[in-house]
């Protein structure tokens, strides 16, 4: 039977925490920037942290909030013509009610005349 590679695994497992480790460290550096940029109020200089991708994701995210804008426009520009549209149709139906009934109440003899 082939004895299990124990050695291995904890050798694996080691370098895993070493890189948790640095990772959690870099985080914790990410997050003492941004502390600073909300207190300022600015970003911290060389972009958002410096990291490429982040500003990447930094700019993906502000074209996307530029598409929902104009979708939020758009969608509203649409409603309000859906929402004159609606009242032209409203004013139509009361004009051809009042025509409606002026006809089923028939025209006077004394008028007709």
């Amino acid at each position: 039977m082939t004895p299990l590679p124990i050695a291995d695994w904890q050798t694996s497992l080691e370098a895993m925490a070493l890189t948790l480790a640095a990772t959690l460290a870099a985080l914790d550096r990410h997050e003492a920037k941004w502390a600073a940029a909300l207190a300022v109020g600015e970003p911290p200089a060389g972009g958002r942290g410096g990291d490429p991708h982040i500003d990447r994701v930094e700019g993906r995210l502000r074209a996307w909030d530029e598409r929902l804008i104009a979708a939020a426009e758009l969608a509203a520009a649409v409603g309000k013509e859906l929402a004159d549209r609606e009242a032209a149709l409203g004013r139509w139906r009361e004009t051809f009610t009042g025509w409606r009934e002026t006809i089923q109440r028939g025209v006077p003899a004394a008028a007709a005349a």
